[in-house]
């Protein structure tokens, strides 16, 4: 009986072992060559929306690309993300800008897979019925895949951080 209680348990350590070493694989940290090309996607999508160049700022994303901005709209498709953010730059976003991120963490999920979680303050702007929202911060998190040696976005969700609710953070 005591044989088999400590070939369970060694199996079970092994188990174990194996899902943190699969855990820690799939969260690899991201090469500094990635990390770079990805850092000078971010930044070439900086100016293009600082000059509000919708046509390059969608350029560094996939053909099936898919967006959720601040506000729940879903935009599925490269065509259907430039004529959304077109449209905004033509009008209520024509004299916001986008600033340096407070905060980027690149995290390696997959090989040729990086999420990417900044928290970027932004100008205010006007909203189409005359509603002026202040300056404030997002979180943008954006899926970037390599294909065919260019890293690209897959899928980006950008969110309107709440300050007062940061004050009651549960998770902090």
């Amino acid at each position: 009986m005591k044989h088999a209680q400590r070939w369970m348990a060694a199996a079970l350590i092994t188990i174990l072992i194996g899902a943190v070493t699969m855990t820690e694989a799939q969260t690899a940290s991201v090469s500094a060559k990635d990390a770079a090309e990805i850092k000078a996607v971010l930044n070439s999508m900086q100016t293009a929306w600082n000059h509000h160049d919708m046509k390059s700022f969608c350029s560094y994303m996939t053909d099936d690309v898919e967006w959720v901005n601040v506000v729940g709209m879903w935009w599925r498709g490269k065509p259907q993300v430039y004529k959304a953010h077109d449209n905004m730059h033509k009008g209520m976003f024509k004299d916001r800008d986008l600033h340096d991120p407070e905060t980027l963490i690149m995290r390696g999920i997959a090989p040729g897979v990086v999420v990417v979680t900044q928290i970027i303050p932004a100008d205010g702007y006007t909203t189409p019925d005359g509603f002026k929202v202040p300056p404030n911060r997002n979180v943008l998190t954006e899926t970037f895949v390599n294909r065919g040696g260019s890293w690209l976005i897959a899928e980006g969700h950008n969110t309107v951080i709440d300050e007062r609710a940061q004050t009651n953070d549960p998770g902090k």
